[in-house]
């Protein structure tokens, strides 16, 4: 029998793939004349190997999921630009779903922080599980909430129609708040298969 493949190789071939996509979309974007949002391609790329950047510079080792999880949340964005997949798909209400993706994604990473916080400080050892919960719950919520008075604020500026309008930032804060809501959940199991005498920053493990 062959050796099985681990989990963190496939998330591995994940990412690449997802890096080959926001290549595929830059080149696509440049094809219909759409300078702007070719630069967004070209920053995803870059966004996801920040974590890779990260666990080398700080010998960590993310829980898997997270690191795929972040060009997932800039793809479905990204690519319903370049794709005009929010038009296209509107009726399948793509945009709420797109916001559910980012809204959890967002939250991994904000939970990924404050493991990197606990680990590296003193003052971050003392904070309890419930509190890591919910100021990563917070957090992500603000950042979302900032983000929805951005669009309008670019709208008015730039006479663009990134904002659908009050209700249209209503259903996307109504998606952001589910894709929290399951970014909870997924780092509740994590948080709770971490023994009481151990700190939850042991999720981080040590890159071997």
């Amino acid at each position: 029998m062959g050796c099985p493949v681990k989990p963190k190789t496939i998330e591995t071939i994940i990412v690449i793939l997802f890096e080959i996509s926001f290549i595929v979309l830059a080149i696509r974007a440049v094809n219909i004349d759409d300078i702007p949002r070719m630069k967004i391609a070209i920053t995803a790329f870059f966004l996801t190997m920040i974590p890779y950047v990260a666990e080398r510079l700080l010998r960590i080792s993310l829980p898997i999921g997270i690191k795929s999880a972040i060009p997932f949340a800039l793809f479905v964005h990204t690519a319903a630009g370049i794709m005009r997949w929010y038009w296209e798909l509107s009726g399948f209400y793509y945009d709420k779903i797109a916001h559910v993706v980012s809204g959890f994604a967002l939250g991994l990473v904000i939970f990924a922080s404050f493991l990197t916080f606990i680990q590296y400080t003193d003052y971050g050892r003392d904070m309890q599980r419930r509190s890591v919960l919910f100021w990563t719950a917070l957090i992500t919520f603000m950042f979302a909430l900032f983000w929805e008075f951005e669009e309008m604020s670019i709208d008015s500026v730039m006479l663009t129609t990134y904002s659908g309008g009050v209700y249209d930032s209503i259903g996307d804060m109504i998606g952001n708040i589910a894709g929290i809501i399951v970014c909870l959940y997924v780092a509740k199991r994590w948080i709770d298969s971490v023994p009481p005498e151990k700190s939850i920053s042991t999720l981080l493990g040590k890159d071997e």
